[in-house]
Formats: C-alpha cells, sequence, structure tokens
C-alpha cells in the first residue's frame, strides 16, 4: 500500500493496519517506514512520529490518509463506463525548445504513421477534455490506454532502467494547441521541474511488438485531481535509457490514440 500525499507545506497523518499478523504477547515487532520514487531531484522529509503497534481489528477504527494499493491488478477494461480519447497530444524537446513537433512520424510499408516519441530528450504530453465530469467524485483507480508503435531498449533488464514514466502536468500553459506548442509555450519560462510533478505516477515496461496495448493504472487521486482541474494532464518521460513510440492521435480517426478509462459516480457532486 502507498499513500498519496496532496502537498509539501501541512502536516499528514497516515495510517495502515495488516491482517493474520502472527504477533504473540512478549513478542518484538519491528517496523520500516519507506519514502521512495520521489523524483529526480533533492528532497527532505520531516516525520512528527512514527508507531507501530498490535491492535484489535474490530477496534482500530478508519485508516487515515489515502491509500493508493501498490501496483494492483488491471482489470478488464469492460468494467469501465467511460472511455476518454486525448483531445490533445504532442512532444515536446528541450534540446529544441522553439520547435513543434506534431508532425513527428515514421514511415511503415510507405505510409506515413504519426507517433508520440518518448526518449532521452523527447518528451510525450496528453490532454483530456473531463469538463463533462466537473463537480463529479471518481470511483476507484482507472487506466491510462496506450498502443505501441515501436520500443528500443537494453536487453539488459537492469531494475528501473529502460522503463516509462507518467508524470503528472501541474503547471505550464493550460491550454496548449498540439499544433503550435514547443518546449518554451508549454512551460511559459518554468522550470519543467515546476511544471510536472517530480513524484511520479506509476514506472511502467512498454509492452513491446507493433500495436500491442499498454494498459497503466492511474490512482484515483490523480484522476481527481485531472476531474478538479488541478492536474492538467499526463506526460511520458524516460526512465534510463529508452526509446518509445506510441500511435498519436491522428492516425485512423484517432482509434489508436491515447485513453482514459474510469468510473465516476453519476450522484455525486463534491461542491455541495
Amino acid at each position: 500500500m502507498e499513500f498519496d500525499i496532496p502537498d509539501t507545506v501541512n502536516w499528514h497523518t497516515i495510517s495502515f493496519t495488516t491482517h493474520n499478523f502472527d504477533a504473540k504477547p512478549g513478542d518484538r515487532v519491528y517496523g520500516q517506514f519507506a519514502l521512495m520514487d520521489w523524483g529526480l531531484e533533492k528532497y527532505r522529509v520531516d516525520v512528527n512520529y512514527f508507531k507501530v503497534d498490535i491492535v484489535k481489528i474490530d477496534s482500530v477504527g478508519p485508516y487515515k490518509g489515502v491509500q493508493v494499493p501498490y501496483h494492483p491488478p488491471i482489470p478488464d477494461v469492460k468494467t469501465f463506463k467511460h472511455h476518454i480519447q486525448v483531445v490533445q497530444d504532442c512532444i515536446i524537446d528541450p534540446e529544441y525548445p522553439g520547435m513543434n513537433f506534431n508532425d513527428w512520424y515514421s514511415q511503415d510499408n510507405g505510409q506515413r504513421i504519426d507517433i508520440l516519441a518518448v526518449s532521452e530528450s523527447q518528451i510525450t504530453i496528453l490532454r483530456w477534455d473531463l469538463s463533462e465530469f466537473a463537480g463529479k467524485q471518481v470511483v476507484g483507480s482507472g487506466l491510462l490506454e496506450l498502443t505501441t508503435y515501436s520500443v528500443q531498449r537494453s536487453s539488459s533488464k537492469w531494475k528501473d532502467f529502460g522503463m516509462v514514466r507518467v508524470v503528472e502536468i501541474l503547471g505550464g500553459d493550460p491550454d496548449w494547441d498540439q499544433k503550435e506548442v514547443t518546449y518554451n509555450k508549454f512551460c511559459q519560462g518554468q522550470p519543467l521541474n515546476n511544471v510536472l510533478n517530480s513524484q511520479m505516477i506509476i514506472d511502467i515496461n512498454v509492452t513491446e511488438g507493433r500495436d500491442s496495448t499498454n494498459l497503466i493504472t492511474i490512482s484515483n487521486p490523480v484522476l481527481q485531481r485531472m476531474i478538479d482541474g488541478k492536474t492538467l494532464g499526463l506526460t511520458i518521460r524516460p526512465l534510463g535509457a529508452v526509446n518509445a513510440s506510441f500511435y498519436a492521435i491522428e492516425n485512423q480517426g484517432g482509434n489508436f490514440s491515447a485513453r482514459l478509462h474510469l468510473n465516476i459516480d453519476p450522484n455525486s457532486n463534491i461542491f455541495n
């Protein structure tokens, strides 16, 4: 189990109770508290207190904090009611900060294939129109669906190397247009690590093979921030050395473009 901590200025209390823990009176219990996968900069965490105890399950009370299951099983896409196609997708590249890369493509048997690329300097950015769900509550986690065009990486399966990293967009231009956006226009003079959440949502190995499907868990808190307009979209970044590409929205009427699968409580209204 992980916990979503939405800000770094307030204190947050989290608690978790395990089950069927075979401890007996007189046993000494050791607890470990891990903070990991923070991002690419230097960070500090302040811990006020940390307590481990043996409790009676029926009297422990509700857990504290927003729990996020760690790599939960991928559900069937059919279990989701809403399947939302991306409305804007593009590549930005800090090596060429003034260039627009919406025309990035490959050739396949003489046919042009528009693609989204992730590499050492290339970052894919994605945006959805979720205005129809404004004020509603997301139910459970969802899925991001990407369709692989190609992937190149080392055959050595080093841990956390050669993967891609899914990250929230928190700042920059909220209304970027894929036909005009550049790295500079997207960031609007801010450092990239201020525009993107330095904490990733999840890291994955890209599914290999042309037209393969990648189903990536997007946690409930992230989806809710997207509905509420606090998260402005998603980016796909490299983790280690990898070259990966996915189909862009321009192909075959968007049949293979990025999609969000999620469920919404139709009776909810978080503004009340």
